[in-house]
């Protein structure tokens, strides 16, 4: 595939940054005028709040085009998901489970102790790089946090690492299993506040807003996959780990155009879209290099990486995840003896360490004056707490072993620079607990045939949903044809008990406007 044409990105991004970055404002500061009260929402004075709160989420993430038709709120502690094994467990929700986010910044430059203020996934990349030096552009809606010492020089090496699923709660919770990421938290700067403000709360969303320092109604990714109208079809975003849905530059992306190609610039994940969204677009940009960029195929057991935006090192293109099942196919009584199965255990995050210590120790980190970029998907907490629960005895061993690797890689990392280095730590998204009853856990393909005997017994008026994306794609010229309007299918879905709202498209542009409206007038004022 020949690279990807820089002047669409160009010129969306151009068209798209002013009033994104108003919008993201006034998201931020504004009220929203809340929707129609459900009639199973419960009974109690902040419900209303909630859903006013809830739906500026949904608009900071508004994307025409790629968005959802409905967009859905599960009951706090009622969990959608699909059949799968592998995904017990489901997060995209805006409950304290799925929002409530580790943030830590560690290194000579940072000044270290607890902040209370507000911090959102926004503020990384922004941050990182006035840490760098430079200014993320005009897309990034996040503010450059408090914590850089008055007069800092910028360090030889930023590394940042995106602990996959991980809870805030995991931080207290489980500080004793955890000893690196305690001792970094208490000598470094750690946000008490730090939240997702976007839905829905997955991978690929979080990934991009962290990246770009963007919201997802600039950077367009609104949620693992989405629905393609013209060709009929799902699309899985960052698929092929293709970069050209990201609409806007990721800090790899501005830091290699800033230093013309010569920033060494490492970047890993564990699935397509983490490692992607984290990478941006390399060398499918206009004067773009091509960075090291790899990510782990559940196919073949191996790295890859997408040879005409990004570099695959050599050295990696043999490793096996299968020598992690060599001694024993099981792990904990779970049968783990295959490139998929394997990703759901402590065992993977030595797989993933391995990687990027190798690139650490071979490739030119901290040889020159230009400060040097390394970016981490550590996804098994995810992985694990899909399967298993966050309260399992699986996800703690996960944790326990998450933490010693992130130990090797620091140890990878000083070898090269010393402690000049600033690495910040965060998280994509949370994970739900188990439901405390079966009757709380529901299945999206439930919804979907719920929608079709209530209002389409004999067509297919919504073609997709997936919990995890917090959105129905609805066919609208068929909804037209059986002469109704998403607020019916809306309203309808509410009377269910566990859903706490279903906002329409209409709904969320009518926010968008609103906000649009709303900085219109306070310009306009002499």
């Amino acid at each position: 595939m020949p690279p990807i044409a820089a002047s669409p990105l160009r010129l969306v991004g151009r068209l798209r940054w002013a009033s994104g970055i108003v919008l993201a404002a006034l998201l931020w500061t504004h009220s929203i005028a809340p929707a129609q009260t459900a009639s199973n929402t419960p009974d109690r004075p902040d419900a209303a709040e909630k859903r006013q709160q809830f739906l500026a989420m949904f608009a900071r993430a508004y994307f025409p085009g790629r968005s959802g038709q409905l967009m859905v709120v599960p009951r706090e502690g009622d969990i959608l998901t699909r059949h799968d094994p592998e995904a017990v467990l489901m997060h995209g929700s805006p409950w304290s489970y799925d929002v409530s986010i580790p943030l830590l910044f560690v290194g000579r430059s940072v000044s270290g102790g607890s902040f209370d203020v507000r911090a959102v996934q926004q503020d990384v990349a922004p941050t990182l790089a006035a840490a760098l030096g430079i200014h993320m552009p005009p897309t990034a809606t996040g503010r450059v946090l408090p914590v850089l010492r008055p007069g800092f020089h910028p360090p030889r090496a930023v590394m940042l690492i995106v602990l996959d699923g991980m809870r805030r709660d995991y931080f207290d919770r489980d500080a004793g299993v955890m000893p690196t990421l305690t001792g970094l938290r208490k000598r470094g700067a750690w946000f008490t506040n730090a939240e997702v403000n976007v839905l829905p709360t997955n991978t690929a969303v979080g990934h991009a807003t962290i990246s770009t320092g963007a919201d997802p109604g600039t950077h367009g990714i609104v949620g693992n996959n989405v629905w393609d109208s013209v060709h009929h079809q799902r699309v899985d975003l960052f698929a092929g780990m293709n970069p050209q849905a990201l609409m806007a530059m990721t800090l790899s992306d501005v830091w290699q155009l800033n230093t013309a190609g010569r920033a060494v610039i490492l970047v890993q994940g564990s699935i397509e879209r983490a490692a992607t969204s984290l990478a941006g677009h390399g060398a499918c940009q206009l004067n773009g290099s091509s960075v090291a960029v790899v990510s782990y195929d559940r196919q073949t057991g191996r790295w890859t990486t997408r040879a005409d935006c990004f570099r695959m090192p050599a050295y990696l293109a043999e490793r096996q995840a299968s020598a992690l099942w060599r001694k024993s196919p099981t792990w904990m009584g779970h049968r783990v003896d295959s490139t998929s199965a394997i990703r759901h255990t402590a065992l993977f995050p030595a797989f993933e360490a391995d990687a990027m210590t190798a690139m650490i120790e071979r490739e030119p980190i901290g040889q020159d004056s230009i400060p040097d970029l390394i970016l981490l998907n550590a996804k098994c907490a995810d992985f694990v707490g899909h399967k298993y629960g966050p309260d399992s005895k699986e996800v703690r061993e996960t944790l326990r072993e998450i933490d010693r690797q992130v130990g090797r890689l620091l140890k990878a990392l000083e070898a090269k620079v010393g402690q000049d280095y600033l690495l910040a730590i965060t998280a994509d998204h949370g994970m739900p607990a188990r439901p405390s009853s079966e009757d709380r856990h529901h299945f999206a393909s439930t919804i979907v045939d719920l929608l079709h005997r209530r209002f389409d017994p004999e067509g297919k008026l919504v073609p997709s949903y997936e919990g995890e994306n917090a959105q129905i794609y609805v066919d609208r010229d068929r909804l037209a044809k059986l002469g109704l309007h998403l607020s019916d299918l809306a309203r309808f879905l509410e009377t269910q008990p566990y859903l706490f709202a279903v906002f329409t498209e209409d709904e969320v542009r009518d926010a968008v406007d609103a906000a649009r409206s709303s900085s219109a007038t306070v310009r306009s004022k002499p």
